[in-house]
């Protein structure tokens, strides 16, 4: 295939995608016919191996018969000596489109979606489900038509608490000829039938990387977002300049959506220093929304009324738009900065407490950062040069609580780089998928890495024993004790719960972790539910229980609410 100038230049211009500072090239401002030329450039990995195309009859015959040995409910692969100290990752898996969004569903599945089945970016015409109890193959997967007319590709995205449906907020538009304006459409995902439905009231305001947070009531804080990008114009068409969703406003599932007129800002999720892109927020026992800026500001939005907003005290190293962070404890946050730092936040008090922890290994633009079942925080992917794969960081770390250290782990096949996902699933495996839209590798594929906790500890890298829990509820509320029955009277060391994650853009915006209390009588447990919705806001959580090793059950899945 002959390769264009211009094609090369666009390669360049990924490359340097997500160095910071304002002359670099954003990789979500190409153009259609740039996007176009670009995935003309771009391999395609279906999970074979980059450049694989559909006339590629011998590859693909390859990728068919990996699909069919894996079509079965996923097993914990053998790892080699030390993967009870680096873990391991399954072979790589194809997928029907780029999972750049992805969300956990209450019965199991995984809702994806953000490119066409091509690789090029779109959420207008298509969405995924994966089930993993049908294993890997293609008989896992399931390709939808979407008909809503929106193009969710970089919508904002949660679950809502009590029904366990999806709601899409924005998302991207065509004006201009051009990508990447937004849209203010709303849109609802049912998992019972598998349809995605246009909702009658849209948002007040368009926002395209936008974040949801859910708050103590149950209600959706929508913060963040771009309006219109910035267009110069041509012969054809006028120019535009950018503008963003800088007023914040809030969904009820029973009540439509309210404004929060009294809390625009700029600098907390607006104009200023990329605060718009997909805003890092949480709901905080403070009872409001805390926000991480990329200077390193923090605020505080209350949602009541028309809403009010604040910066409060306390400040962090620059960060980055492309950088992960996650709550590993209840109101404790661990934030990925610029240049590998990190930083530890406790928002549990007015004052946040800022406080250094070990450095990554490297730097990780648009790489991403999980809780998993035990509360430490896996890192993976990204790249120490942004958008391409000279700085392509295949290696993964894993940041432990209790000693504020990095460990390295087990290495990828594949490059996460931007719009790739990482996502805890209820059997303590995390699922790692997608980057591309632009390359420099359109990955329609994914990875499961097996974390350590999964292996036995004597070297021989054979699956750990697990321990099981027969039964459990599936709904609780705020401090109620429940009833556990493990399948053996085996003491039981630690009962964690694990908020679903809702993952795009190197952040699950829903996820948190935290530790419950519990009693043991042989095989039944007493386990007693975190007292307050500001420390748990209602919805979909994994509840793990835990050895004396360390190992994880399979989670049953709980919903948290009154």
């Amino acid at each position: 295939m002959r390769t264009s100038r211009r094609a090369l230049q666009l390669v360049a211009a990924v490359a340097l995608a997500g160095c910071g500072g304002s002359s670099t090239p954003d990789p979500e401002t190409l153009s259609p016919e740039d996007l176009a030329t670009e995935a003309d450039v771009a391999p395609i990995d279906h999970g074979a191996g980059p450049g694989m195309g559909a006339d590629d009859q011998q590859r693909s015959t390859r990728v068919s018969a990996l699909g069919k040995q894996a079509a079965q409910a996923i097993a914990v692969p053998n790892g080699g000596p030390d993967a009870h100290l680096r873990g391991a990752f399954g072979e790589p898996f194809s997928w029907p489109l780029i999972p750049l969004h992805t969300i956990l569903l209450p019965d199991g599945r995984v809702l994806s979606y953000g490119s066409k089945p091509s690789g090029i970016q779109s959420g207008l015409m298509h969405y995924a489900l994966w089930d993993p109890l049908q294993g890997t193959g293609t008989e896992s997967k399931l390709l939808l038509s979407n008909t809503t007319g929106t193009d969710i590709f970089c919508a904002g995205q949660a679950l809502l608490p009590d029904s366990g449906n999806v709601l899409l907020v924005g998302g991207d538009r065509i004006a201009n000829g051009k990508r990447n304006y937004a849209n203010n459409d709303v849109n609802v995902f049912t998992p019972s039938n598998n349809a995605l439905t246009r909702q009658s009231q849209s948002m007040a305001y368009q926002r395209w990387y936008a974040t949801l947070v859910t708050t103590s009531s149950g209600e959706q804080a929508v913060i963040g977002g771009r309006i219109d990008r910035l267009f110069e114009g041509n012969a054809q068409y006028p120019p535009t300049d950018a503008s963003y969703a800088s007023t914040p406003e809030v969904y009820s599932a029973t009540q439509g959506w309210r404004t929060l007129t009294t809390a625009k800002s700029e600098w907390a999720y607006g104009s200023n220093v990329q605060s718009w892109s997909y805003p890092r927020a949480w709901w905080s026992p403070q009872g409001k929304v805390i926000v991480f800026t990329v200077k390193g500001e923090i605020f505080a939005l209350d949602v009541a009324g028309t809403g009010s907003v604040a910066k409060v005290p306390g400040a962090m190293p620059t960060g980055a738009y492309m950088l992960p962070a996650a709550m590993y404890q209840p109101g404790k946050i661990l934030s990925v900065r610029a240049a590998a730092k990190a930083v530890v936040v406790d928002i549990n008090n007015a004052t946040p407490v800022v406080t250094p922890t070990a450095s990554l290994s490297a730097d990780r633009r648009f790489g991403n950062a999980t809780v998993l079942a035990d509360g430490k925080v896996w890192a993976n992917g990204g790249s120490t040069t942004g958008n391409d794969l000279a700085g392509a960081r295949y290696d993964s770390e894993t940041w432990d609580p209790a000693t504020g250290a990095w460990t390295l782990g087990a290495s990828a096949t594949k490059p996460r780089l931007y719009h790739s996902v990482s996502m805890l699933m209820p059997d303590g495996s995390v699922l790692t998928g997608g980057g591309g839209a632009p390359g420099p590798v359109v990955n329609m594929n994914a990875e499961i890495y097996f974390p350590p906790y999964l292996y036995k500890t004597d070297g021989s890298g054979e699956p750990a024993v697990r321990p099981t829990i027969a039964t459990a509820p599936s709904a609780a509320a705020w401090g109620q004790a429940v009833p556990v029955t493990m399948s053996e009277a085996a003491p039981v060391a630690r009962m964690t719960l694990v908020r679903f994650g809702a993952v795009t853009h190197a952040f699950s915006n829903e996820q948190r972790f935290q530790d419950v209390g519990f009693t043991q009588n042989g095989q039944d447990l007493t386990v007693t539910m975190p007292a307050s919705a500001n420390y748990a806001p209602p919805g979909f959580y994994m509840l793990f229980a835990l050895d004396a090793q360390g190992v994880p059950s399979q989670a049953k899945i709980l919903r948290l609410g009154a």
